[in-house]
């Protein structure tokens, strides 16, 4: 899963350089934050794959999180130009913070409970 990971991650990273080389209105910005965006979610699957969480954990954040990745990396091809008053930045870093709180949660619910069972 891992090794899945990291391959699609790379791919999906060289995609989005090349389109942000070759399309004029591509801008810089977005596309480097969109590289980011990605980066940051495969990170967070491989922390997810790599987890003593429960396995419930494992296979739900295995889905939401390349949704929310999605979602992100829309948010991050359609922001403007501006860092000023970017609502999208701001949507994106909202669903980046509550990825890492479901994350962290999840693995200190599992150590909770593997501590009284």
């Amino acid at each position: 899963m891992r090794l899945l990971i990291i391959i699609i991650s790379s791919i999906l990273i060289l995609f989005n350089v090349l389109a942000g080389i070759i399309l004029k209105e591509y801008l810089l910005e977005n596309y480097i934050a969109s590289s980011c965006i990605i980066l940051i979610n495969a990170i967070l699957l491989l922390l997810v794959s790599n987890s003593e969480m429960k396995d419930a954990f494992k296979v739900s954040y295995s889905l939401l999180f390349p949704f929310l990745g999605l979602v992100e990396f829309i948010l991050a091809v359609l922001a403007p130009n501006t860092w000023e008053d970017n609502i999208y930045f701001v949507c994106i870093m909202g669903i980046m913070v509550s990825q890492l709180i479901m994350f962290f949660a999840a693995n200190k619910i599992t150590k909770y409970n593997q501590q009284y069972d």
